[in-house]
């Protein structure tokens, strides 16, 4: 995972591809699912489908009697969060900060002979390369709710004032930001 291309990214279109995408496995399971997402944010689109496609699987495999998935946004002053809340088994809080861990399964992996530990991690090194911070709460018996933190990047807003609008749309990113393609 080395290439990067930032662009506006529609959060809510994004939420309705991946779940597009596992249609079958969500009717499969019975699962239900709200997105209220406005919100616009500069980030790689591929690549946010490919964590909330993570986070999607893990939240049906460890879905609770009547899974509901609730996707939403909330505009801050420093960015834009982006949640996906399930009503699943939970995570134990002892368990909670090691979730992002190489390997790790937990109490609820190994009850499960597909989890394998590298979903979770994998999201948090994807996110870690496009600067974006994640996390989770979690209330064993109730349900997790992971967060995406998208910030307000000030190269894009000085470059989108500066640049013609063809110009900023589409910026390739390898490693670090470059200049407008």
């Amino acid at each position: 995972y080395k290439d990067y291309l930032i662009s506006e990214t529609d959060l809510q279109e994004v939420v309705y591809e991946v779940l597009a995408k596992n249609q079958g496995y969500l009717i499969q399971n019975q699962v239900q699912a709200e997105v209220d997402c406005p919100d616009l944010v500069y980030t790689d689109k591929k690549w946010i489908a490919f964590i909330l496609n993570q986070m999607i699987l893990n939240s049906i495999k460890y879905r609770g009697d009547t899974p509901m998935l609730k996707f939403y946004t909330i505009k801050q002053e420093q960015g834009v969060l982006l949640a996906l809340e399930d009503n699943g088994t939970g995570i134990g809080e002892s368990e909670l900060a090691r979730i992002f861990e190489k390997g790790f399964t937990g109490s609820n992996g190994r009850s499960h002979e597909r989890a394998t530990g590298m979903g979770l991690y994998l999201c948090r090194k994807l996110c870690q390369k496009l600067g974006i911070e994640v996390w989770a709460e979690s209330i064993i018996g109730k349900g997790t709710r992971m967060i995406l933190d998208f910030p307000i990047s000030s190269y894009l807003t000085i470059l989108k004032d500066r640049c013609k609008p063809a110009r900023y749309q589409s910026l390739l990113i390898i490693g670090r930001i470059r200049l407008p393609i």
